[in-house]
């Protein structure tokens, strides 16, 4: 609504509307007149660059006027000094001026509420006019506004004369503002975070701290080429070899991370952005709060909470700076990354924004939860004095109460009390506007109760996992019934296998007097992992029997092999407890036996027995990374000592006595499963039981003039040597590929490297290899034959090779440039074939 000429007359006698000097003359139907003055501004250099000063003279308008010429601009500025905080103004120039072709105004006719000073116009003429000092230029309009006034206060308040373009003082901060958006800002949400997102929707029906946003693609933006790379190799070897590696793994990422840094430009704007939205920021004034927030944090299937960084009590750009890079380091950090790793998350792209927040310094501050038994109604709220970071991490013992008892206490109960009111009204009414039940965070304050954080109930779910009491107790994996309230976690899938699986194994084990290792699984939280009785625990309880063990935490983090003196250190390492920390965390751990001889049997054709073993261990055997010796029983029912019945390879007497218990139990094992083959590992005299695998079919193993044959059949094709031990080592290590169940390892560059090649040739290739690796299992659609250097019948690979029926042999110093297999034999013609 504009104002007519007699109430901007009679608005600026109130004093809601300031034009000095006034001269009533001047008022117009619905604007009043105002002047040119005598200074004018032309600018010397170009181009011009919005991001610095622009150098410019200043011409003095004689008496008898100037000649603007055209197509150059001229700053002008007005006689009057005129302003509102009431009224919105605009402006524009006399009809008689614009008739001469000269605009006064460009591109800005629009000023703000609270602007008082003289105004400066942008003179651009069509035709070469003399202007005169004191013309009647232009007027100025008011319009009433509709909603909240906030007033100017930029860097044009109170100009005297015309006044150059001050772009360049605000060009970083509005920069700033598109790269790191506020909470009242347009946003992409899979750029920020939900904890942002979630911040930024409240904030206009309550009380959230201000805050802008490090959004993640900053993160992405500061990695280099080569630490990119770097990252993509150490994850793709995470996924490819499930954990095996992961301390090695992981210190080769922590390393990345520790050198990533905010870029020089993005700390520039950074400092900027600070010093628009929090003044003083600059110079220490302003307390803030630094703090992640995960793309896949706070979700409704998953919270991730606490395994990301947050710095409290920041001052001063560097410190903010310094901050957000730790809360970029700590997503690289051990915790998040095997956080990740039990999510089945492996992609090395950061995945983390960080919120830059004015810290609240509350007089009570804690955690409410709607819906938290299943009641609708009922709000429950946990509370500290201070800050409540220590209460989220579950280190501090919370003050406890819910709606039902603020309800019932008496109306002056004190100023406590009427923040707790102020909080159970916060969290309905979040609840209502969600549509679910939630768990948020807050702050209270002498202005009252302030929003931190607000995400969907199944966060505090997991949150709920906790003792302030410490803990480390230990149930035997084979043997014990699990409490009805044990949490198993990430580790449920993995104990479920075990258990089901290797649980009647080893029971059927003992019934025949053969021994096992021995396996738990492990509860625990930082209090009791840290804490000296709680240690000491843990020692008795893995003491005796090996001097390692195997850690699993999850189905994609596994088969980690640490001494058990480092047992604590690993599990503090990986899942990030802190000495204080109360939440509990579920791990299996089993004894490792290296032993001297990995050993593994199956029976044979006409009752007879094979026995695999090598000196490099069960594992290498199993995965093909080792060559085995072969103890060929053709009947076992004739015995072990006539030399026509039993074939001894050198260093294979250490088993004769043995033989009978590997027998027996292999026997007691295939008349309970079928087929199954059987891994035993020997150690100073004794033969354990580890595992077994039951196979698809009848799966004979064939012996021929005393060599164990790999897998049957007749292949021909071209001879593709594979050098790459180190690779095939490495990923047949970790236990992604087995008969029982695999996961797709092509992704790995290595690997798709080798697939890439075997599927260009034109006709299916016959692969030589050093041992049967159990991660050529992903060739097997691929390739005509096998034939390597030293090989396990009985290992992984060789059990599927036979049940795809893909002919394989062992034959060592084998070239050519074509292989022909027939059953356990293999021949070659032509030059040396292609080596990959």
């Amino acid at each position: 609504m504009i104002l007519t000429g007699s109430e901007i007359e009679r608005e600026r006698t109130n004093g809601r509307i300031t034009i000095e000097p006034f001269t009533p003359e001047q008022v117009n139907p619905n604007s009043y007149n105002f002047r040119l003055g005598k200074t004018l501004r032309t600018y010397q250099d170009m181009p011009l660059d919005a991001r610095r000063t622009n150098d410019f003279e200043e011409i003095e308008i004689p008496d008898d006027g100037y000649v603007l010429e055209p197509g150059r601009l001229y700053l002008a500025h007005t006689i009057e000094v005129l302003g509102s905080e009431h009224y919105a103004p605009t402006f524009a120039a006399r009809s008689s001026v614009a008739r001469l072709g000269l605009f006064i105004n460009l591109s800005a006719s629009l000023g703000d509420i609270g602007y008082t000073g003289q105004w400066t116009l942008q003179l651009y003429t069509m035709n070469r006019v003399r202007v005169y000092p004191g013309i009647n230029i232009g007027q100025m309009m008011w319009w009433r506004p509709q909603g909240e006034i906030v007033l100017y206060d930029g860097k044009y308040q109170g100009s005297v004369g015309p006044r150059s373009s001050d772009i360049h003082v605000d060009f970083d901060k509005q920069f700033a503002r598109q790269r790191f958006p506020g909470l009242g800002a347009s946003f992409d949400a899979n750029e920020v975070g939900p904890k942002f997102a979630q911040l930024a929707v409240s904030s206009h029906d309550f009380r959230v701290p201000a805050a802008f946003c490090v959004p993640a693609g900053e993160f992405t933006d500061a990695l280099t080429a080569e630490q990119n790379a770097a990252l993509a190799d150490a994850f793709s070897d995470l996924k490819a070899t499930v954990g095996a590696f992961f301390t090695d793994s992981v210190a080769k990422i922590q390393k990345i991370g520790a050198e990533i840094r905010v870029p020089e430009q993005a700390r520039k704007l950074l400092a900027a952005r600070l010093n628009e939205m929090f003044p003083g920021a600059e110079g220490e004034e302003a307390e803030l709060a630094v703090r992640s927030s995960g793309l896949d944090e706070d979700t409704e299937g998953s919270s991730l909470a606490g395994i990301h960084q947050t710095v409290l009590g920041v001052r001063g750009v560097d410190a903010v700076v310094e901050a957000v890079e730790q809360c970029w380091r700590s997503y690289y950090e051990a915790p998040a990354v095997a956080a990740r790793i039990r999510a089945g998350h492996f992609s090395p792209v950061p995945r983390l924004a960080v919120i830059v927040q004015r810290l609240v310094r509350p007089t009570l501050a804690g955690v409410a939860f709607t819906g938290l038994d299943g009641d609708d109604g009922r709000v429950s709220v946990e509370y500290v004095e201070g800050l409540a970071d220590e209460l989220v991490a579950g280190v501090a013992v919370p003050r406890r109460t819910d709606s039902d008892a603020l309800a019932a206490a008496p109306e002056d109960a004190g100023a406590e009390h009427g923040a707790l009111v102020e909080v159970v009204d916060l969290a309905r009414r979040l609840r209502e506007s969600r549509g679910h039940d939630v768990d948020v965070e807050w702050a209270a304050d002498a202005d009252g109760v302030h929003l931190v954080q607000v995400r969907p109930l199944t966060a505090s779910r997991e949150v709920s996992h906790r003792s302030v009491a410490p803990v480390t107790e230990a149930y035997r994996l084979y043997g014990d019934t699990l409490p009805a309230d044990f949490t198993l976690g990430a580790v449920a899938a993995v104990y479920s296998g075990y258990s089901a699986k290797r649980g009647p194994a080893h029971r059927l084990a003992h019934t025949h007097g053969v021994s096992t290792g021995a396996g738990w699984v492990l509860r625990f939280n930082g209090l009791g992992l840290h804490g000296a009785e709680g240690a000491a625990a843990l020692r008795d309880t893995l003491s005796g029997g090996t001097d390692e063990c195997v850690l699993d935490f999850g189905e994609t983090l596994r088969q980690i092999v640490v001494p058990k003196e480092e047992v604590p250190r690993q599990l503090a390492v990986t899942t990030g407890v802190a000495a204080d920390g109360t939440s509990l965390h579920t791990v299996i751990v089993r004894d490792f036996i290296r032993g001297e001889l990995g050993v593994i049997s199956r029976r044979a054709g006409g009752g007879g027995l094979v026995v695999e073993y090598t000196d490099e261990g069960l594992m290498a055997l199993n995965r093909g990374t080792a060559g085995g010796e072969a103890i060929v029983v053709k009947d076992v029912a004739a015995g072990f000592d006539e030399a026509s019945n039993v074939t001894w390879p050198d260093g294979g007497e250490v088993l004769r006595p043995h033989l009978d218990e590997l027998a027996r139990f292999t026997a007691a094992m295939h008349a309970v499963h079928g087929p199954v083959t059987l891994e035993w590992v020997f150690d100073r005299g004794t033969l354990y039981f580890v595992d077994y695998s039951v196979l698809g079919g009848d799966d004979t193993v064939t012996v021929a003039h005393g060599e164990v044959c790999i897998s049957p059949g007749t292949a021909r094709g071209p001879l593709l040597r594979l050098d790459d031990d180190v690779l095939l080592r490495r990923l047949s290590i970790g236990p992604a590929v087995s008969i029982d169940k695999s996961q797709d390892v092509t992704e790995h560059e290595g690997l798709a490297r080798i697939l890439d090649l075997v599927t260009s040739y034109d006709e299916k290739p016959v692969i030589s290899a050093a041992r049967p690796y159990a991660v050529l299992s992903v060739l097997i659609d691929h390739v005509a034959g096998f034939v390597f250097d030293q090989g396990s019948a009985l290992g992984h690979l060789a059990i599927l090779l036979r049940e795809a029926g893909v002919p394989a042999v062992t034959a060592a110093g084998i070239e050519g440039a074509e292989a022909v297999i027939s059953d356990g034999t293999v021949a070659t013609t032509g030059r040396k074939g292609e080596r990959a």
